[in-house]
């Protein structure tokens, strides 16, 4: 890793089947793929990134990495916090979770802040050229997005799941039901189950499931609010389907995450 403040860049290889999270992001992150893959579940929703190919991670969202079961897994990346960007310079929010092929320049910027900067500067003027450099390598992805023919002539089996993921997200704590989720995707039952199973990996109800543990982990961790009424405000009937939902997801029980989230034993 090279870093200096907040900003900074690091390659990293995982062996084969390593499980990294569930961690909440507080930063922009770039992550590239070089060799392998990784399932990424991002506040609930699964894609994969593919070697060759990148993704840009907002922050403020919870993560869990699953890397490839066959090879070892390597990947680059490069993270600044929000607030070292620049005053009215911030990405566009359809830029962020999108799988895409890493451009040149970008990869090249990230070799160069990996080779130019040693661990852990103060000096000032370094801590600014690192955060430059990172900016710089996020952008030149962004902006190779924007030349991206999805981008231009959107698919609508990939605009019916961003409906579909737009309106997991806005569930709040009311039923859901297939038949309204199929609704507000624009598209069959037998459609969205199709298209979720294809590029999410999961029936549609996992993915309502798994993002409402995920709210209702950040509540945990950031909240006072008992498991039971935490269980109430994300969607779950009793504490017990709550509790049940949670350790298949997390490996442990509401209370146990809450207790070492706040190193209480």
């Amino acid at each position: 890793m090279r870093f200096s403040g907040t900003s900074g860049f690091g390659i990293v290889t995982y062996r084969k089947g390593v499980r990294f999270g569930p961690r909440w992001q507080p930063n922009c992150q770039l992550v590239i793929m070089h060799r392998g893959s990784v399932t990424l579940l991002v506040d609930g929703v699964t894609f994969v990134v593919q070697a060759g190919m990148g993704v840009l991670l907002a922050p403020g969202h919870m993560e869990e990495f699953n890397f490839s079961r066959r090879v070892e897994a390597r990947h680059s990346w490069c993270q600044v916090l929000p607030e070292d960007l620049p005053e009215n310079m911030n990405f566009p929010a359809k830029t962020f979770h999108r799988t895409a092929k890493c451009p040149p320049l970008t990869m090249a910027l990230i070799r160069l802040g990996l080779r130019m900067h040693s661990p852990v500067p103060d000096d000032p003027a370094e801590i600014r050229s690192t955060s430059s450099l990172v900016i710089a390598a996020m952008w030149a992805f962004v902006a190779n997005l924007k030349q991206d023919p999805v981008e231009r002539s959107p698919d609508w089996k990939l605009s019916a799941i961003g409906k579909f993921r737009a309106a997991v997200e806005n569930l709040g704590s009311g039923k859901a039901t297939l038949d309204c989720l199929a609704r507000k995707s624009g598209v069959s039952r037998g459609h969205l189950t199709k298209l979720v199973s294809q590029h999410l990996q999961a029936t549609p109800m996992e993915i309502v499931w798994r993002s409402r543990v995920t709210r209702a982990a950040k509540l945990l961790s950031e909240t006072g609010l008992s498991v039971a009424e935490v269980a109430h405000q994300t969607g779950f009937a009793n504490a017990y389907h709550f509790s049940r939902r949670f350790r298949q997801q997390f490996g442990q029980a509401p209370r146990a995450w809450r207790a070492g989230d706040w190193g209480v034993r």
